[in-house]
């Protein structure tokens, strides 16, 4: 499942999530303004595939709020 994509804060938030051994987790996309992209994830499962977006989103959020994620999250860059 992909999400849609949603814009906080000037950059754009994108959520992956694959159904892994009976749970979902999803891995967050966060793509700045002049296109410097970051993932972030996997992150913890759950058991629906929504609340594992939800979740990602909220720490997508929190990553560009300056506030500590609920977990300490892999992170890939590109640009």
């Amino acid at each position: 499942m992909d999400s849609t994509p949603i814009e906080y804060r000037g950059c754009e938030l994108s959520v992956i999530v694959r159904h892994v051994s009976g749970q979902f987790v999803a891995t967050l996309l966060i793509e700045r303004p002049g296109g410097v992209r970051r993932a972030i994830g996997p992150l913890r499962a759950f058991p629906t595939a929504q609340a594992a977006a939800n979740f990602a989103i909220e720490c997508g959020k929190a990553e560009l709020d300056g506030r500590s994620p609920g977990r300490e999250p892999r992170v890939a860059v590109s640009g």
